[in-house]
């Protein structure tokens, strides 16, 4: 499984780095026409900018949570939190949950191993 992590990781970072790279040009084309869209009303921008604020904000805090729960469950955390992030609707949430469960039930996370409470790696493995 360690030999898919830098496939995931690079398959994130291209990803994030093209959609970071559309949203900029888009702004860039859509700045003239900023004035008379926001000028009569600024509440209407601030509302805007607030409303993509915690999109990303709700991304972030998902994307954390998927990194730690997959690497404690000793999934590819990167590829699933690739997954989750750019299939959209949350519909990559759910495949992630459909699958966690399936992977809890194959019996590849074992009831005798302990894990740490803060960081959630294995401390040790049981007999």
């Amino acid at each position: 499984m360690k030999r898919h992590k830098p496939l995931g990781k690079l398959l994130f970072w291209v990803l994030t780095t093209g959609f970071l790279l559309t949203l900029a040009l888009m702004g860039y084309w859509m700045f003239p026409y900023m004035s008379d869209v926001f000028s009569e009303d600024r509440g209407w921008f601030l509302f805007m900018g607030l409303a993509v604020l915690l999109l990303i904000g709700l991304n972030g805090a998902i994307a954390v949570f998927i990194y730690r729960d997959a690497s404690r469950m000793g999934m590819n955390t990167w590829l699933w939190m690739t997954a989750v992030i750019y299939i959209p609707n949350l519909i990559g949430l759910l495949i992630y949950f459909v699958v966690r469960q399936q992977h809890k039930r194959d019996g590849s996370v074992s009831a005798k191993e302990e894990y740490c409470p803060h960081c959630g790696h294995m401390i040790r493995t049981g007999e």
